[in-house]
């Protein structure tokens, strides 16, 4: 409760405790279910396939969306005859078979993958074309993509600037924006090999470790954890000791 609350039936005088007991109705609210849960109860009686009852009751009328009537029945049929039902139990959406179907993850990871070795899927391959004619922002996100990749992996800093001047003004301009904050930075990680790429990837994987240890074991065992990961590759490393 709040301390709000806690004051407020604390500070109540005999006759405001006494009005407590007094039991105000109340109408129920009503629901799009009202007219089929007679119905729903007594086909699921009957053993009646639940797939079945939800077909019904849309073509008795039922306005409401399919995924209330889905979990009207799945907790029906459970509260009341013990039966489970699986999730998505009533329908199950697919495309036709003459249907390629590409989400938006895979065209952001096929534009994004410059690995060679790494494959790409053939379906965005085949219709990468139409995609870009279809969605000109993926069109202008991939070209803005290899401009910035093409700077950031080459060896020519200027081209950093050339980017942000080309794009400053655009729907990306929040992005831009933080490379402007610290455009020193970017380009001497384009001009120089060094970088922080070691550290922060051990910061990663010890983060990692900590956080699955977190609240369930003492400091003695996240050192131990930690001291395997990063100490097993090493050539001195004796795990009898660790033990």
């Amino acid at each position: 409760m709040s301390p709000a609350a806690i004051k407020k039936y604390v500070r109540m005088t005999a006759d405001e405790v006494a009005k407590l007991e007094d039991i105000r109705p109340c109408s129920k609210r009503r629901t799009v279910m009202d007219d089929y849960l007679n119905i729903i109860f007594k086909m699921l009686r009957d053993r009646t396939r639940p797939e079945i009852i939800m077909s019904y009751v849309i073509r008795k009328g039922y306005g409401g969306s399919w995924a209330t009537l889905e979990n009207y029945i799945k907790v029906l049929a459970k509260n009341n005859f013990g039966d489970g039902l699986s999730r998505n139990w009533a329908y199950v959406c697919s495309y036709p078979d003459d249907c390629t179907a590409i989400g938006r993850s895979e065209i952001l990871r096929y534009m994004t993958t410059k690995n060679p070795k790494t494959k790409k899927s053939e379906a965005v391959a085949e219709n990468i074309g139409v995609i870009k004619e279809r969605y000109p922002a993926v069109a202008f996100l991939g070209q803005a993509y290899d401009e910035f990749y093409d700077a950031l992996m080459g060896d020519a800093p200027e081209k950093l600037d050339s980017f942000v001047d080309t794009y400053k003004q655009s729907v990306i301009s929040g992005f831009i924006d933080g490379i402007t904050m610290d455009l020193p930075s970017v380009k001497n990680a384009i001009s120089y090999r060094e970088s922080n790429g070691f550290v922060e990837g051990n910061n990663n994987k010890f983060k990692l470790i900590k956080r699955i240890l977190y609240g369930r074991a003492s400091l003695d065992t996240l050192f131990k954890k930690a001291y395997l990961a990063f100490r097993i590759n090493s050539n001195d490393f004796n795990l009898s000791d660790l033990i």
